[in-house]
């Protein structure tokens, strides 16, 4: 496995904007907590258990590991389903688009990621 220091420069800027990406929905569910529960001790705890299933794939994400990529999308789409679901509430509807959009770019870019990380290392171009 390539080290992340030798991506080339269109993976690494996919890189870069998969992980702001990641950051961005890992915040939207503290944010979408707080707005929910105000400052309570169930704060962190509902907090953990939406973005657990994120968090376990973060090691992986940050070493630019190909395969944690492929499992990553896979799993945004149970996020996208809770996003499309949440959109249906009208009084919600705003924060399920912003996580439905936040959903669609990362997938974007997860698939982007794998298919330029095999052409690259694969074909040795």
């Amino acid at each position: 496995m390539p080290e992340v220091n030798e991506f080339p420069a269109k993976l690494a800027q996919i890189r870069l904007i998969l992980i702001t990406l990641f950051a961005a929905l890992v915040a939207y569910f503290a944010i979408n907590s707080y707005m929910a529960l105000g400052l309570s001790p169930a704060l962190p705890v509902i907090w953990i258990v939406q973005t657990l299933p994120l968090l376990i794939f973060l090691p992986g994400l940050l070493k630019g590991k190909a395969r944690t990529y492929a499992w990553l999308s896979f799993v945004v789409l149970l996020y996208f389903i809770h996003g499309v679901l949440l959109a249906f509430d009208e009084q919600r509807r705003w924060l399920g688009v912003i996580e439905v959009s936040l959903c669609v770019l990362m997938f974007v870019y997860l698939v982007l990621f794998i298919r330029n990380y095999r052409d690259h290392f694969q074909t040795g171009v």
